[in-house]
């Protein structure tokens, strides 16, 4: 019998730390799967709907996933205590599951949501007989994603709402807070040595003839297959 205050034998001491170890998965995969369960379910409400930069409202539904996350992660913890769980466990089980969920949402909806190349994609795809040329893609893109969606007033109203822009009589002028991000932008494309053209403001190349092109031009109203 051991003594008191004496360390436990090696067997029973290995199996605190597996039981340990268990307790400690299971909290992270359950941390990870409600919250991002509560994340997608949170997307499904109207909760701060007249947010409609998609991006920031899906912060806040990211901080609202984490706290009911962390609610849940804190009771589970507490009744896991006789197997090695601490309620800061279920804080460290949490903010894995926020940075998982910011990551999956910044790659997949906000992509979507943004991408010319998804665009594209979805054009080629409600034309799958059809052939895209170079040209034909740019057209398609000034009638359809410029035209008819009007996304570049969309951008603007983003930029003004950001408040990387401000509005005037005859048009927008960038603000201060919008020159400090350009130049964030520019030494992020320096580190990470991306294509720093659209960052520069440099002028575009001159837009090729499209005499040669086969297909006919796109109608906004043809163009688009519901």
């Amino acid at each position: 019998m051991a003594e008191p205050g004496s360390a436990p034998p090696p067997g029973r001491r290995a199996a605190q730390v597996l039981r340990w170890l268990c307790a400690q998965a299971l909290l992270q995969a359950g941390a990870v799967l409600l919250g991002f369960g509560c994340f997608v379910l949170l997307f499904q409400t109207d909760l701060w709907s007249g947010v409609t930069i998609l991006f920031y409202r899906g912060l806040i539904l990211l901080g609202v996933a984490f706290l009911l996350t962390l609610a849940a992660m804190a009771g589970l913890a507490g009744l896991g205590r006789a197997w090695g769980l601490r309620r800061r466990d279920a804080l460290g089980a949490c903010i894995l599951s926020l940075s998982l969920n910011l990551s999956v949402f910044v790659i997949l909806p906000v992509t979507v949501d943004r991408s010319i190349s998804v665009f594209l994609l979805g054009q080629m795809a409600a034309h799958p007989e059809e052939r895209f040329t170079p040209e034909r893609a740019r057209r398609v893109f000034e009638t359809v994603y410029l035209g008819a969606f009007r996304q570049m007033d969309r951008r603007l109203a983003e930029q003004q709402a950001s408040g990387n822009v401000a509005r005037m009589a005859d048009g927008y002028v960038i603000t201060p807070q919008g020159s400090a991000f350009i130049r964030f932008c520019a030494l992020v494309a320096r580190v990470f040595r991306t294509d720093t053209r659209l960052i520069d403001g440099t002028a575009a190349a001159p837009v090729p003839s499209t005499r040669g092109d086969r297909n006919p031009p796109d109608e906004p109203a043809g163009a688009v297959r519901r």
